[in-house]
């Protein structure tokens, strides 16, 4: 991790690196996806080990992008966010910075209402999914 202030570097496919920050992180991942059903920690560690989703690890908090590519859009989606809020919000404008740099043309969330309140001055749009359990 860079020492600049507000610069957070995600962690690549360095594997000594990456296995360090992710058994750090990975109880805090833990207690993330709990609130949700699509993803198990090992499904998260095999996107992150794959290439497909970022580890962007901080001091008591990590947060975990993903890449959706569309035929129209390069979206950056945060699959999930565990740890200090103060501190997420330091780490995302590291993400938002390093979207900008790689040509991602949206970043998206999906997460409680209470999340809305908190993110809405970073820019942020509320948006509408529906869902139906099959």
């Amino acid at each position: 991790m860079e020492k600049a202030i507000n610069k957070v570097t995600p962690i690549k496919k360095q594997p000594e690196e990456w296995e360090i920050q992710w058994q750090r992180c990975k109880p805090l991942i833990e207690k993330a996806i709990e609130y949700q059903d699509s993803y198990t920690i090992d499904d998260v560690e095999a996107k992150i080990r794959n290439g497909i989703a970022l580890l962007w690890p901080g001091k008591e908090t990590a947060i975990v992008t993903e890449f959706v590519v569309f035929p129209n859009k390069k979206v950056l989606h945060i699959l999930c966010i565990a740890g200090k809020y103060e501190e997420v919000e330091e780490i995302y404008k590291s993400i938002e910075s390093h979207a900008r740099e790689i040509g991602i043309d949206k970043i998206t969330g999906i997460g409680r209402k209470g999340w809305f309140r908190k993110v809405k001055h970073l820019g942020f749009e509320q948006e509408y999914m529906i869902s139906k359990e099959l």
